[in-house]
Formats: structure tokens, sequence, C-alpha cells
């Protein structure tokens, strides 16, 4: 007979995954790290198994802790999942969602839908980059995340995620109204306004202009679009930005549309596979995507 456990052991094993520490799990559980380890030893005797190993540095789950770990994060999405759908069920159910998100996805994406979900669903955004995003989801810390890549780029992204496509986007050349060219060649000798190396456009930009003969002039490193476009206009200078960041082009800056920029951004909202089912993870993604759920659950959109 299987040994009884409980949902908040199985919450400890998520911390202990999560931070790689017992004093981290305790400072993100609120417990004491004593507390922990007797929650961590009462699951390792339910399992029959070794869940950790212990070192100077931390605690590394072994392979029997990352099984149950990962089934324990299905376990307890699936528990909130069955409340929140008695909740929907009943009308009587507030409920609340953690989304983190890169800033131009808050702006236009995000931040439109609160007035669309409230009362029912309290939206709680964070502000983050793709990799951050996706480690917060994965360490249960935010619900879902918008993240972005770029089609000459092969990121190295979990694979245990549930994905869906919001929108695939050009990227543009933008520049002064006086600097307009036909060709990305054309810019090898301007100065480039760009987001720094480790950055995901930043290098999809660099792979860019290597593949069209040059090695850009960067005189400014920025993700920030509205300081492209004061440096563009300033000096004159060249940039490349994908399309959901040019809904409000200031004067003194324009988009080359007749330059030969061959990449698109691809934007997604991910969440854990249980949380996909969720009925206000459900209703977010339904909204992100343009689809229109009715009371009676139909998608109309």
């Amino acid at each position: 007979m299987m040994a009884p456990t409980t949902l908040e052991r199985l919450r400890v094993l998520q911390a202990i995954s999560s931070s790689g520490t017992i004093a981290g799990a305790a400072r993100s559980l609120g417990y004491t790290p004593s507390a922990v380890s007797q929650h961590l030893a009462s699951l390792e005797r339910e399992a029959a198994a070794s869940l950790v190993e212990r070192s100077n540095r931390g605690v590394v789950l072994t392979s029997a802790g990352r099984l149950l770990a990962t089934r324990s994060s299905d376990i307890l999405d699936l528990v909130r999942n069955a409340f929140d759908e008695v909740g929907a069920a009943t009308n009587r159910h507030e409920t609340s969602l953690v989304v983190a998100a890169f800033p131009t996805a808050i702006t236009t994406m995000l931040l439109p839908l609160r007035e669309a979900l409230a009362p029912s669903i309290k939206l709680t955004i964070v502000d983050a980059e793709p990799e951050q995003a996706l480690r917060a989801l994965t360490a249960r810390d935010v619900d879902g995340a918008i993240t972005d890549d770029y089609a000459n780029q092969r990121p190295s992204r979990p694979d245990n995620l549930h994905r869906t496509l919001l929108r695939s986007e050009p990227i543009r050349l933008v520049t002064r109204p006086d600097r307009l060219e036909r060709t990305l060649a054309a810019y090898a000798d301007a100065d480039w306004v760009l987001g720094g190396p480790t950055s995901r456009l930043g290098q999809a930009a660099r792979h860019l202009c290597q593949n069209a003969g040059f090695t850009p002039r960067v005189v400014t490193e920025t993700d920030d679009h509205h300081i492209a476009f004061e440096v563009i206009r300033a000096g004159g200078a060249v940039s490349l930005l994908p399309e959901l960041a040019l809904d409000e082009v200031p004067d003194g800056v324009v988009v080359a549309h007749g330059v030969d920029v061959s990449v698109e951004r691809r934007i997604e909202f991910v969440t854990r596979p249980a949380l996909s089912s969720n009925p206000a993870v459900a209703t977010l993604t339904h909204l992100l995507t343009g689809e229109v759920v009715t009371r009676d659950g139909r998608r109309d959109g």
C-alpha cells in the first residue's frame, strides 16, 4: 500500500528543487530550515527513496527526486485547477494569475486585458525577460510567461512546457528619413543602436548584419526601443526592431519597409502543462490569441 503524503510536503520538494538549498526553500516558504528538513525526511520515508544528495554547495535532486518533483508540480496544478473549476461553476470564485512578460508585451498585450479579466481574475504582471520568466515559471513563482525568440536563433528552452503561439512578426530596419537605403548592406558604414550581445534581439540583429557582409558599428547598446528612437533622431543611427515596438514611431524616425530584413520574432504564451486547462489560464490564453469565450464555454473568433 502506498504511504500517504501531504500537498505541503510536495510543495517543500518543489521549493528545494527550485532553490537548490534547504535554506533557500525555507525562505521561499516562510519556514525554518529545520522544518524543511523534517518535511523532506518524511517524504523520503514515504517514497522509500533518497530524493536529494547533499553537498557543501547545497542539495541536488536524485533521479527519484527529479521524477517526484515533476509529478508534484503536476499534482499541485491539478489541485488548483479543481478548486478553480468548482469556483467557476458556482460563480462565486475569485482567482488570481501571475504572468511574467517582457516590457512591450506588458504594455501592448497584458495591460489592455486587465479590464476584461476583472473582477473574477486578478492579473499580477511581472517584468521579466524570457529566460528569467521561464525560470520563474518552472519554479512556480508565476503561472504563465510571455516569451519571444527569433527565427535565426536556436535558444535552449525547456521542452516540458505548454506553448501557445500568439503572433509572428517581422523585424524592421528603423532610421531617420534622410538615411533611407534599399538594402541592409548599404548600412555597413552607419552607426547602429542595438541590444547587447547577450540579448536575443541584439544577437539576431548582429547575425543579420554578418550575413549581409559586415559587422555593425554599435554606438549604443539598449533593448529599450524608446532610447533607440532618441539615438536615431539625435545622430542618424540605424536599428533593427520588432514590429511590436513600432506602434508609435516618433517624428524624425521612419521604418524602412523596403529593406531586405528577412527574420521573424515568435511571441508565445507559456505555462505548465497541467495548468494549461485551468479556467483562468484558459481565459487569458483565449484573450491573448483574440478568441472570445462565451459563458457556456464555447469559443468564437
